[in-house]
């Protein structure tokens, strides 16, 4: 199991430690579950950003490591993997939030809100099973290597959740084993497509689709990078999607100059509260000329 890029050492110390620790710790102590939900949280958005790397730059050298490392991820954000391939690699990043994107951020109009932002992950859902249902439709009349993917990865979450119901409720009861999964497993996982197509919406809103330079926002602070795999770093991403995590960094800082300011934040909870939050109530009192900022 060779890595191709040694940064993704620690990929695997959070694919294989953190995202595993916060079940198990509710295995061991139930009664930890709602302590651990901060981290848990943490851990669901982790599982899509590991999720969205390994879709576009598999993370080992030989094909059946990252087959067993997809199957993997998936258990942990709660949906297959190889849902990426036609609603992220070949519509999305094919249209960039224009027209022909499912999930464009204007589907439900130039409205940006608070209720349009925070809703918009559940509309997103449903515009992407389309492309799903047609990609393994296809996949199994055309291609059975791809059709495997489908039914491994799909088996791995059912099964793996399967696994840990039985888990917990072996261990614990099913009342206290129950509560334990949903708060520290079920939930991530659940949360962790919803994080992931949020975060996209942010990227994304009240940009030019049709910019070279201004299709994208971005998150560019670097402690909130590190700990996101430089997920915030979203136009150097579109304009090289092959591109390895580790190198987006070096990317973006020769290419942020050409970005305008204002699509350049600091970080992805200093935007959504100055947007959602700040500037909402500064209107509502009256500040003149509110602009958003991070």
């Amino acid at each position: 199991m060779q890595l191709r890029f040694r940064e993704d050492v620690r990929t695997l110390v959070w694919a294989l430690v953190l995202l595993p620790l916060v079940p198990a710790l509710a295995l061991v102590r139930p009664a930890l579950a709602p302590w651990l939900l901060p981290l848990a949280f943490y851990a669901s958005y982790c599982s899509g950003v590991l999720a969205h790397n390994q879709n576009h730059c598999p993370t080992f050298v030989g094909r059946p490591a990252n087959a067993v490392y997809s199957a993997w991820l998936s258990v942990f954000y709660g949906f297959p993997l190889f849902a990426w391939v036609p609603t992220h690699n070949q519509n999305h990043h094919r249209y960039l939030n224009g027209e022909g994107d499912a999930t464009r951020t204007t589907r439900r109009g130039t409205l940006d809100s608070a209720w349009v932002a925070f809703t918009y992950p559940l509309y997103s859902g449903a515009w992407q099973s389309p492309l799903i249902a047609s990609y393994v439709r296809e996949a199994r009349t055309r291609s059975p290597a791809r059709f495997r993917r489908v039914l491994v990865e799909s088996a791995a979450v059912v099964l793996g959740h399967a696994a840990l119901i039985s888990a917990f409720c072996f261990l614990h009861g099913p009342s206290v084993g129950l509560g334990a999964y949903v708060l520290t497993a079920g939930l991530p996982a659940l949360l962790a497509t919803y994080f992931m197509m949020f975060t996209n919406y942010l990227q994304h809103v009240g940009c030019d689709a049709t910019s070279p330079d201004d299709h994208s926002r971005n998150f560019v602070r670097p402690i909130w990078n590190w700990f996101v795999f430089d997920n915030g770093l979203h136009t150097v991403h579109h304009e090289h999607p092959g591109v390895h995590w580790s190198r987006l960094r070096g990317l973006h800082d020769a290419r942020a100059s050409r970005i305008s300011p204002h699509l350049n934040q600091s970080s992805l909870f200093g935007y959504v509260f100055a947007t959602y939050v700040g500037e909402p109530l500064r209107r509502r009192m009256g500040a003149p000329g509110a602009a958003r900022a991070a």
